[in-house]
């Protein structure tokens, strides 16, 4: 049995300032971060869970269900979930934020088919907006970027704007998958930051017991740590 590697604390490139990269090359990781996303299952375990809480909550045509996005990327799982919920008759309001402002206008490019969707900028440290603004609030793929300390404030602060649950995915450190990603990364993408990036985001994820600690630490009531195919991680709770 494979040791668990230890927990990489060193940057990735999208961490540093953006004069370490061009916007050709942002733009390129975001595409790449889509294609993941969308065959490597993490739209599909988002969801499997935002279906189980959706169930919970009453929708109508005055009163969507409100949603939020997190470091949203280019704001392509939004667009999974709007696409769910149009099939299915309900009612959805998703705000997708960033901090980068570039990775901002990327997401409203792609977003512009789906008025169901307001993109902004926003830190996800410190929300603006209101205690339990949101139904449901959702963040994948961000934590690794992240210390112990400062994982804990971020889910602080994405408790306090959810009202009935959230779901927060991230990868599952392990050396076979930073072998898989390696691979993949080096046949499917010439993009420099996806080369670099990607197997360092698995050294740099939390492990089960790691990741339902400091979500105990910051006080997610009802929260579980779930595994999800292709070494992904989804905690999730509801909101009493």
């Amino acid at each position: 049995m494979l040791q668990l590697p230890k927990r990489r604390r060193g940057p990735e490139l999208l961490d540093l300032p953006p004069e370490n990269y061009s916007q050709a090359e942002l733009r390129g990781s975001l595409a790449d971060i889509r294609m993941v996303n969308r065959f490597l299952g993490d739209n599909r375990a988002i969801l499997r869970f935002f279906s189980a809480l959706v169930a919970g909550i009453s929708a109508s045509a005055d009163r969507p269900v409100r949603v939020l996005d997190v470091a949203t990327g280019s704001a392509d799982i939004p667009v999974a979930i709007v696409k769910w919920a149009r099939t299915r008759g309900i009612n959805i309001a998703v705000t997708a934020v960033d901090a980068n402002p570039e990775t901002v206008r990327v997401a409203a490019a792609f977003t512009w088919a789906y008025p169901e969707i307001t993109v902004a900028v926003a830190d996800g440290f410190s929300l603006p907006f209101g205690k339990g603004s949101f139904d449901i609030v959702l963040c994948a793929k961000t934590l690794h970027h992240f210390s112990e300390e400062d994982t804990v404030r971020w889910l602080k602060e994405l408790y306090r704007v959810a009202a009935a649950g959230y779901i927060i995915m991230d990868l599952r450190r392990s050396w076979v998958a930073w072998a898989l990603i390696t691979i993949l990364t080096r046949i499917f993408s010439r993009n420099r930051l996806t080369r670099y990036d990607g197997p360092l985001s698995v050294l740099r994820s939390y492990t089960d017991a790691e990741l339902k600690a400091l979500a105990d630490k910051a006080g997610l009531s009802g929260s579980r740590v779930v595994r999800a195919p292709f070494w992904r991680i989804v905690l999730t709770g509801r909101k009493a």
